[in-house]
C-alpha cells in the first residue's frame, strides 16, 4: 500500500482501519467488550485511481489482521449480477457473493445495477446483495465503486443498502508529478530506465496538456504510455545492427520513443487511455 504513488489520504484511511480491527480482534480474544465492525466501503472516484488495486490490498489487510479468513478479491460488474430473465438475477448475485465469501467482492461501476425502465433487475440484484451481506456479515466486505453522483443515487435507491455502507473512501485525480512518478516506477518494475531528458521532456508535455484539459485516463494513461514506449523502443533498437546492441541500449527509453505518444493535435496521434 505504502509504494503507491499518491492517495495518501486513502492510505491513511486504510491504516486506520486495519488498526481498528486488529485492537477489536484483540479485546474479543481478551474478553473485553468488542465494538461493531462495519468494513463495507464506497470507493468514488474517476477509472484510473487506483480503486481496484486498492481493493485487493484491503482484502489482503483483513486477512493479515485475522478479520477476513480468505483474503482474495472478486470483482463483479452489472453483467455477472444481473440476468435478463426473471428469477435468474438473485441466483447469479448469490452465487457472485458465494465466491467472494472470506474475501471482498469488489463491484466497479455499481451505480450500473441500476438499469433503465421498470423491467429492469437492477433493483432485484441490489435487494439479493442486501440479503447476503445480512446473512454472512462475519465473513464478507464489498466494496462499491464509481463515480461520486451516481454512487448516492444507487445507495438512495435502497435503504438497507444505504445503511450497510459507513465507509467512504475519494480517489482523487492523479497530478502531473505523480503520473511520472507511476511512469517511472512502472518502468523499473519493467526492467527499463527513462532517460532524465526524456522524464523532464514528458513532464513538460503533460503539464501542457493537463491545462488545456486534454489529459485523461490517471494513472492507466501512464501504464499504456508506458507499453506503447516499450515498443517505439523496441521498433528503434531493431533498426539498428544486432552487433551495437548491449544492456544498456536494450534497458533505456529515450524522448523519441516517447515523444509521437504525446501530441494531442488529434485523437490517433494522442494518447488516451
Amino acid at each position: 500500500l505504502q509504494s503507491l504513488i499518491g492517495l495518501e489520504a486513502v492510505k491513511a484511511e486504510l491504516k486506520k482501519i486495519a488498526a481498528y480491527v486488529a485492537v477489536q480482534q484483540e479485546r474479543a480474544a481478551r474478553g473485553l467488550p468488542k465494538s461493531a465492525i462495519e468494513l463495507h466501503a464506497v470507493f468514488t472516484g474517476n477509472p484510473g485511481t487506483g480503486k481496484t488495486t486498492v481493493a485487493q490490498l484491503y482484502a489482503q489487510m483483513l486477512q493479515e489482521v485475522g478479520y477476513l479468513k480468505r483474503g482474495h478479491l472478486v470483482t463483479a460488474s452489472r453483467a455477472d449480477l444481473v440476468a435478463g430473465f426473471v428469477g435468474q438475477t438473485a441466483a447469479l448475485t448469490r452465487r457472485k457473493v458465494r465466491e467472494a465469501l472470506g474475501g471482498v467482492l469488489f463491484i466497479d461501476e455499481a451505480y450500473a445495477l441500476l438499469g433503465p425502465g421498470q423491467q429492469d433487475f437492477g433493483q432485484e440484484a441490489v435487494h439479493t446483495l442486501v440479503e447476503e451481506m445480512t446473512r454472512h456479515a462475519e465473513n464478507l466486505v464489498v466494496v462499491l465503486a464509481g463515480y461520486s453522483g451516481e454512487m448516492n443515487g444507487l445507495l438512495l435507491s435502497n435503504p438497507g443498502l444505504l445503511s450497510r455502507f459507513k465507509k467512504y473512501i475519494h480517489f482523487p485525480d492523479y497530478s502531473v508529478e505523480e503520473l511520472v512518478q507511476i511512469l517511472e516506477q512502472a518502468a523499473q518494475k519493467a526492467g527499463y530506465v527513462i532517460e532524465d531528458n526524456a522524464v523532464a521532456a514528458i513532464r513538460q508535455r503533460l503539464e501542457k496538456a493537463s491545462q488545456e484539459q486534454r489529459l485523461h485516463g490517471n494513472g492507466r494513461f501512464s501504464y499504456n504510455l508506458l507499453q506503447e514506449a516499450i515498443q517505439n523502443q523496441a521498433l528503434r533498437i531493431t533498426g539498428m545492427s544486432r552487433e551495437s546492441w548491449d544492456q544498456e541500449l536494450l534497458a533505456t527509453l529515450l524522448w523519441s520513443d516517447f515523444q509521437p505518444l504525446l501530441t494531442w493535435e488529434s485523437e490517433e496521434n494522442g494518447t488516451k487511455a
